[in-house]
């Protein structure tokens, strides 16, 4: 009997072993468990004309449908759980983990939305050019004034945290900016003309206790010479990259921030994008005779700018889109999920894909230019 036990004791070892095996050294190095080539089967699909501006998104497992005339969240099968109506111009969406924010860009209003629908609204006294939330509902806002821009952050619940001025002749014009996951902290990107060159200006702000010890709570900056830095991204609440159009940079930013990489580029930038702590960049054509990338070369950089994953295509990649830990890549010839730079599975539906989201057991939300398709995954 204890022979026996111990028997099958060294069986569940080895079979534990095995899968511990699979799961961290060969399936990052090869097809996933769903594995090879998929058909994308089409559950349901709603067409609509993008002359409305329509957005899709998905909030708590539903899709959420905003245009002009204001937002609707659906189950997958097309029928409304709750909606809020409004009227917009110029709508623009930011959708963050569990919060998704509309703002007439150009107008003066936010509205934010949870799975639960309406949270609250922001009525601004100035022209909104750009804003940003984060995954706990916090939202940045930067409008146009007489002089410049006006930055005004606002707590989760909705109180207004800080509220600065900046000035076209001392500032320049905004670039980009971006809240820290845990709302913390904001960097903001402006570029500045000096004769004829170019300086885009970091700025890193912090809004704890500890940030109160700081002039408007601005805790340092970095002036980038001949460089447009219209990309500043959270890769985590420390960790921030900054892409130029020539360079890429890296900052550690616990209190006063400090540059840790610093990357020259070779080749034109043709998309950006991010999974939940890495920085994804598509090269495109190349630009100098030294240290470039081959063109359509995909390149995965950790939150602290090291190089992880390169991978190189004969075809335009016409998408590229991060989700989570997962990143999708779509050609004229196939649509890829990827993860740790290998292929979990591939599919021949194509269409100008926007973006694409998991949705559960194998299902996805797949958002085209003019319509939106659920489908599931199929042999």
């Amino acid at each position: 009997m204890k022979e026996q036990r111990i028997k099958i004791f060294f069986i569940m070892l080895v079979v534990i072993c095995s899968i511990t095996v699979y799961v961290l050294v060969i399936r990052p190095k090869g097809f996933g468990f769903i594995s090879g080539k998929v058909d994308l089967e089409v559950v349901n699909n709603i067409e609509y004309n993008p002359i409305d501006k329509i957005h899709i998104n998905e909030l708590g497992k539903n899709i959420v449908r905003t245009s002009k005339d204001g937002v609707t969240m659906m189950d997958m099968k097309g029928t409304t759980i709750w909606d809020k109506t409004f009227n917009m111009m110029n709508p623009k969406v930011v959708k963050v983990k569990d919060y998704l924010a509309v703002g007439d860009i150009s107008a003066t209003n936010i509205y934010l939305f949870d799975k639960n629908g309406f949270v609250r609204s922001y009525n601004v006294n100035y022209p909104i050019l750009m804003f940003d939330i984060n995954e706990n509902g916090i939202v940045a806002i930067i409008g146009q004034s007489n002089k410049g821009h006006i930055i005004e952050l606002y707590d989760s619940d909705g109180t207004k945290i800080i509220q600065r001025e900046t000035f076209l002749e001392n500032d320049g014009h905004p670039l980009g900016f971006d809240i820290s996951p845990d709302g913390t902290k904001m960097v903001t990107s402006y570029l500045f003309v000096k004769g004829s060159s170019v300086i885009s200006n970091l700025t890193f702000f912090n809004f704890s206790d500890t940030g109160q010890e700081y002039d408007e709570r601005v805790t340092g900056g970095f002036s980038i010479e001949g460089a447009v830095v219209p990309e500043v991204e959270f890769l985590d609440n420390e960790k921030v990259s900054a892409v130029g159009d020539n360079q890429i940079l890296f900052y550690n930013v616990d209190v006063i921030p400090e540059e840790i990489k610093r990357i020259e580029l070779s080749n034109e930038i043709n998309k950006v994008k991010y999974t939940e702590d890495k920085l994804l960049v598509l090269f495109g054509r190349v630009v100098k005779n030294e240290g470039y990338y081959k063109e359509n070369s995909l390149v995965t950089f950790s939150n602290e700018g090291k190089q992880l994953n390169v991978t190189e295509f004969d075809c335009e990649i016409t998408s590229l889109i991060g989700n989570a830990d997962k990143y999708y890549v779509e050609s004229e010839l196939f649509i890829r999920e990827y993860y740790n730079g290998k292929i979990n599975w591939e599919s021949t539906l194509k269409g100008d894909m926007k973006d694409i989201i998991p949705i559960g057991n194998n299902t996805f939300l797949i958002i085209l230019q003019n319509e939106y398709k659920v489908v599931k995954i199929t042999k």
